[in-house]
């Protein structure tokens, strides 16, 4: 599956890049199209951080990203870095005490707010101490000089959008704009990339009722997570960009939601159960790399590996990303940071990850006389081998993909 991002670069008064606006695109067509505005903030947050990753996008630059009034109301947000975002907060929300209730948690939370598209209007001037810029779209008359006082009174940044000509770029200078962005410095330029299926019906049931508990189950996010390599792929993609370049090594998917902690995994969970689920679907990768993952996770328990299976699980789970992807699976694992003993034993080196590897994808294919050569090199009986492979497998049907 294709999914798609829309990028502009956002320049301050050195023409250095300070930022990008994310945007909406459906397809290869460098336009919005969108029907329903939340759906698509949903999507570009969903695309950006949890299956393209923000640091491909903007590397480390923040990203401005238009919220809907809707979005706003459910504090939408506060379940992203406040270092990596720009809250633009659309022309067409009407004032009020709402409105700016939010701006003040907001700006007590250390986001930076941006108004888009501005249009001045007196009623909006209570809004003003909580905003950081403001933009004007060049290409519309707008009275902001008459506003000026208040710009300057509380240190807001005015930034120019829809800069076309070299002219504009003058005027925009020349009255004390800041930051400037469009098509004079460059359009919006679409990253595609492949991703995984969207997560499962069932995997979406099972987070809505983790997040109307009182308390997080962990055990139990774990294992839904377990249950669906494209919920893994995103947990691993969303680590990454929380962490940016200083993403530590990861083991298992366990050790990833520890690694996002339980405020940062609340968070995910909230923002991927706002994206429509796939319809019920099989794909045959997905289901057998989670026969992979099960395969290994209980051969690592009949060699004394127990303390193992989770990594082992998590290897398993990774060992299919380049045929979803359609990427080399070697450059997926280094982007995602997964665990150097992990990318061994898929790529082959000669370890005890590499052999229990081995022995699943001979136990996939029937491989009979590699089935009865890695048994006896691991001390493994092959009757216990081939009814922990079936066990798999019954596991996955009864997950009803």
């Amino acid at each position: 599956m294709d999914i798609y991002v829309g990028r502009q670069p956002i320049f301050n008064k050195n023409y250095e890049v300070i930022g990008y606006e994310l945007l909406y695109r459906s397809g290869d067509k460098n336009f919005y199209d969108a029907i329903d505005g939340d759906k698509a903030t949903i999507d570009v947050l969903i695309n950006s951080f949890m299956n393209i990753g923000i640091e491909k996008l903007t590397n480390g630059a923040r990203c401005f990203i238009n919220f809907t009034e809707t979005l706003l109301k459910k504090q939408l947000p506060f379940h992203f870095p406040k270092n990596l975002i720009v809250v633009e907060i659309l022309e067409n929300i009407p004032y009020s005490e709402g409105l700016l209730d939010i701006c003040r948690k907001l700006k007590a939370e250390g986001y930076m707010i941006a108004l888009d598209d501005f249009i001045f209007f007196e009623q909006y001037i209570p809004l003003f101490p909580y905003i950081d810029i403001i933009k004007i779209d060049f290409s519309k008359q707008n009275d902001y000089k008459r506003f000026r006082p208040y710009i300057d009174m509380y240190h807001i940044h005015l930034l120019a959008e829809k800069i076309e000509t070299s002219d504009q770029l003058e005027e925009a200078v020349r009255n004390g704009f800041s930051c400037f962005q469009g098509y004079f410095f460059s359009k919006p330029i679409i990253v595609k990339e492949k991703s995984l299926p969207k997560i499962a019906h069932t995997s979406r049931l099972s987070l809505i009722t983790q997040l109307n508990k009182n308390e997080l189950n962990f055990e139990e996010i774990v294992a839904a997570i377990e249950s669906d390599p494209s919920l893994t792929y995103q947990l691993l993609k969303t680590v990454n960009s929380f962490f940016l370049s200083s993403t530590p090594k990861i083991k298992s998917i366990r050790h990833a939601a520890i690694l996002l902690g339980t405020n940062r995994l609340k968070s995910w969970l909230t923002v991927l159960t706002l994206q429509e689920p796939n319809e019920p679907f099989r794909n045959e990768v997905i289901i057998n790399c989670l026969v992979r993952a099960k395969t290994l996770e209980q051969l690592a328990e009949l060699i004394h590996l127990c303390d193992e299976k989770d990594v082992l699980f998590f290897m398993g789970i990774c060992s299919s990303l380049h045929l979803l992807l359609h990427r080399p699976l070697h450059e997926i694992l280094q982007e995602l940071h997964v665990d150097e003993a992990i990318q061994q034993g898929l790529n082959g080196y000669p370890c005890i990850y590499s052999l229990l590897y081995d022995l699943v994808i001979a136990l996939e294919t029937n491989d009979t006389k590699k089935i009865s050569d890695l048994t006896n090199t691991l001390n493994i009986p092959i009757q216990e081998a081939l009814a922990i492979y079936q066990h798999s497998i019954e596991w996955v049907v009864q997950l009803k993909l």
